[in-house]
């Protein structure tokens, strides 16, 4: 069983990051992955675990193909990509605990296994300290304790040391070495780092230019440089003359001497010409042979591609099932996790707010029609009963709350895009579609839960201000004439009450996408507000050409125009024999056309969204 790389093939615009890269990480090995920056070596991590599609190539995980069966090789891989990204508000416990949920364990076994890798990567004793107070060090302990969650049979690292003093160092190498050569865990590493890889990997692979130079023993590299010799006399000028006589090209070190490779020629006629020449030889010893002199053997000297070949890659299911079920339930679960702070809760009280506001301006404006007819100032008014202070309500807030549905909805992948925990997420055994899906189906029930508030503080306010009694002429005599039964009032209530769901569940949709086009949570916002006020300008501009029932628009109150059904049912709860709803045929229709279209373009976007 083994992690393999075939023919991995990628390009940003005209820059290629891979070509053709072929490596083999065999069961229990622990391979450095090295090369300078740019290389490539992270953009074959990131096509590894799913955060970009390569353009040609194969990823083989324990024999079965990544890309048909991503959650199953996600299951097995634990990774760590660059900079790690966490929720700053939650404590670094919590954090793991999320994620561990995420993963498929259940509550318990996720707070043990957060405690364990906290101990791990010694941060247990600020297990409950919020991560935005962490220093850049203790984040790179944290990720790489996400990357532990649930022993993964692979780890990924990319540069896990970055940040780090040097006893973190040396606790995470000795870490790596437990894990490796205790535990069996498989590691593909890459550093800027070389002597820590040195006593670390068995197994090296060398990228140049999104090229792979070399893939091969660590040992047997090294022992092809076990002939460099280090030279110093009292006239090192004249002991290069020599060497170089003799056939060797020795190079001057920075700290002094010379470094020559003696190749095939034995130390002892070296050190005899060089005293025959009258110099004394102060030191003439074996350089120890180092993964950087490997690297630099292949990167800057030109040094002959050594691949090991191990056979044609064989591709079959999975045999054994890792990946947990209900992926789509454990999005919604994180997803609504997210939403614990009080910035939420607070966008989703403002528009019931606004509501009650509008209920309350309008009974003192009830109040004083009754008194001017009263005082013979008018002849008569209509009665406001609490049928028509809902529809206030509704009104005022069904104003608002596309907008505040809107906000939300653009954070849910911009947001989490911007602050790196999308990274996190994506590197759990879940699917593309399984994401988005458990983020939109958590969206829409904050839609539902919001609107249920509104409308049951609407009918609150309401019952508060009025009553909900037939509608009524009040004349100046203080007689009552009937206009409109409450039965026939209940009726459209109901209705109304009903009308903006499926409107409002657009909103959420197109507030997704455009948090699936941005790369910044601001950018998100501007693009989902934006859209919103495009729609409800262009509600109004389509009207006189006969397309405004093709707007999302059209079916939620707006202050620029009227037509909705909640704007038919103000109408009607005043008493308006002449009240018509114009846009009955595709009430219904036009809005589900606009989710299916909505959600199914923001799939497209993020299935081939790249997530640095």
């Amino acid at each position: 069983m083994s992690l393999r790389i075939q023919a991995l093939t990628h390009r940003f615009g005209q820059q290629a990051a891979l070509t053709d890269v072929s490596l083999h990480v065999r069961s229990g090995d622990c391979y450095g992955f090295i090369g300078h920056n740019g290389a490539g070596k992270t953009t074959a991590m990131r096509a590894v675990l799913g955060l970009l599609r390569p353009q040609a190539g194969r990823i083989v995980v324990d024999g079965f193909d990544a890309a048909r069966h991503p959650r199953e090789a996600r299951a097995r891989i634990g990774a760590l990509i660059e900079t790690p990204g966490f929720h700053g508000h939650w404590g670094a416990r919590h954090n793991l605990m999320v994620l561990g949920r995420l993963a498929g364990m259940p509550r318990r076994e996720a707070r043990t296994e957060a405690g364990r890798v906290l101990e791990l990567v010694d941060l247990a004793d600020v297990a409950h300290k919020p991560v935005r107070t962490f220093s850049q060090g203790m984040r790179q302990r944290l990720g790489i304790a996400q990357a532990l969650l649930g022993s993964p049979k692979y780890l990924l690292l990319d540069e896990p040391t970055n940040g780090l003093d040097p006893e973190g160092v040396a606790e995470i190498r000795e870490l790596l070495l437990q894990l490796n050569r205790q535990d069996g865990t498989t590691i593909l590493i890459s550093s800027h780092q070389l002597h820590e890889l040195n006593d670390l990997c068995n197994r090296v692979g060398v990228l140049r230019d999104g090229e792979l130079l070399v893939e091969e023993e660590l040992s047997t590299l090294l022992r092809a440089q076990e002939s460099l010799y280090v030279v110093r006399t009292d006239r090192d000028d004249t002991a290069m003359r020599r060497l170089e006589a003799l056939g060797l090209r020795p190079e001057t070190r920075l700290t002094g001497g010379l470094l020559v490779d003696l190749g095939s020629q034995r130390p002892g006629p070296v050190v005899r010409s060089l005293v025959e020449s009258g110099l004394n030889v102060e030191v003439f010893a074996p350089r120890p042979p180092s993964l950087e002199e490997v690297y630099l053997h292949f990167t800057r000297e030109g040094g002959a591609a050594t691949i090991a070949m191990d056979g044609p890659v064989s591709v079959k299911p999975p045999a054994e099932r890792r990946a947990p079920g209900r992926p789509v339930w454990r999005m919604v679960r994180y997803e609504a996790a997210r939403w614990t702070r009080l910035t939420v809760p607070g966008l989703l009280a403002l528009p019931p707010l606004l509501g009650i506001l509008a209920v309350v301006l309008r009974r003192q404006e009830a109040q004083a029609e009754a008194e001017r007819v009263l005082s013979g100032e008018i002849v008569s008014t209509t009665d406001v009963t609490a049928f028509e202070g809902v529809a206030v309500a509704l009104g005022s807030a069904g104003a608002l709350l596309p907008y505040v549905l809107l906000g939300l909805a653009s954070q849910s992948i911009s947001g989490e895009f911007s602050q790196g925990t999308l990274r996190n997420v994506l590197l759990r055994p879940l699917r593309r579609l399984q994401v988005l899906a458990g983020k939109q189906i958590a969206l829409l029930g904050a839609a539902l839960f919001a609107y249920l508030l509104v409308a049951g503080t609407a009918m609150a306010a309401a019952a508060w201000a009025f009553d909900f009694t037939d509608l009524n002429e009040m004349l100046d005599n203080g007689k009552l004439f009937p206009l409109v039964k409450a039965s026939e009032l209940w009726a459209e209530l109901g209705r109304a009450l009903v009308s903006p769901l499926l409107p409002l569940c657009v909103y959420v949709a197109i507030g997704l996408l455009a948090g699936t086009v941005a790369r910044r949570g601001a950018t998100g916002l501007a693009l989902a507000l934006g859209a919103g006020v495009f729609l409800d300008v262009g509600r109004a501009l389509a009207r006189p050409f006969g397309l405004e029932a093709w707007t999302p628009a059209a079916y939620v109150p707006s202050p620029l125009a009227r037509g909705s059904y909640l704007d038919y049912y103000l109408d009607v709860s005043r008493g308006y024999s002449n009240a018509t709803f114009e846009l009955g045929a595709t009430q219904y229709l036009v809005p589900c056309v606009w989710l299916v279209a909505c959600f199914a373009l923001a799939y497209a976007i993020f299935q081939r969204r790249f997530v640095p």
